[in-house]
């Protein structure tokens, strides 16, 4: 492995442009459970990625693959709470509120393949980076021709693993692989004590 920094990619980054765009959400990823800091204070929280693709926004990344949709990513803390930024986007994504039978547990899943148009704004990190972000999904207006989905949508679930694993980002992979759920998937258990007389098994 060569050991020589070399100059980081200065090429400006490929960005959605600001508006609303039609697409579709291709891919549900859950991230496991999180241990975080915010504003000083200790956060837990688990976390789902919601990505979208962009059929009216294509780009050449791979000049073996062509044109592909260009796609960005969403993360929200899993909760559908009164308050929660997922449940208000998933309304508006709707265009009705939940039920109450619906907030005691709505499959994610079901949201891949579906249409949305989908608000996107341009931002500025605190390092200076600019970026892309998904500022708000709509639903789409009866009547609205939307473009047949590019990327074959799919969902990953930790409690399903390995399903759909593969198809995970090494950025994603990561992630999951910090989660609670991922380290006590792959902590092997404590050896149970010899018994011995001393030692009685109950």
């Amino acid at each position: 492995m060569s050991l020589i920094a070399t100059k980081g990619d200065d090429r400006p980054k490929t960005m959605v442009p600001e508006g609303t765009h039609v697409g579709r959400c291709y891919a549900v990823v859950d991230l496991g459970t999180h241990h975080e800091e915010w504003k000083g204070k200790p956060k837990t929280r688990r976390k789902v990625i919601l990505s979208f693709e962009f059929p009216s926004q294509m780009h050449v990344f791979k000049e073996e693959e062509g044109e592909q949709p260009m796609g960005r990513s969403k993360t929200f803390t899993n909760s559908l709470g009164e308050k929660a930024t997922l449940r208000k986007m998933l309304q508006s994504w709707r265009g009705r509120a939940f039920t109450e039978k619906e907030l005691q547990g709505f499959d994610l899943s079901n949201v891949t393949g579906h249409p949305a148009q989908i608000g996107v704004i341009h931002i500025t990190k605190d390092n200076g980076e600019k970026t892309d972000v998904i500022d708000s999904l709509i639903a789409c207006p009866q009547g609205l021709q939307v473009p047949d989905a590019i990327n074959e949508p799919y969902s990953y679930s930790i409690d399903e693993h390995p399903k759909n694993w593969d198809r995970l980002s090494n950025w994603m992979q990561g992630e999951v692989q910090k989660s609670d759920e991922w380290k006590a998937m792959n902590t092997e258990p404590d050896a149970a004590p010899p018994v011995t007389e001393d030692n009685p098994p109950f």
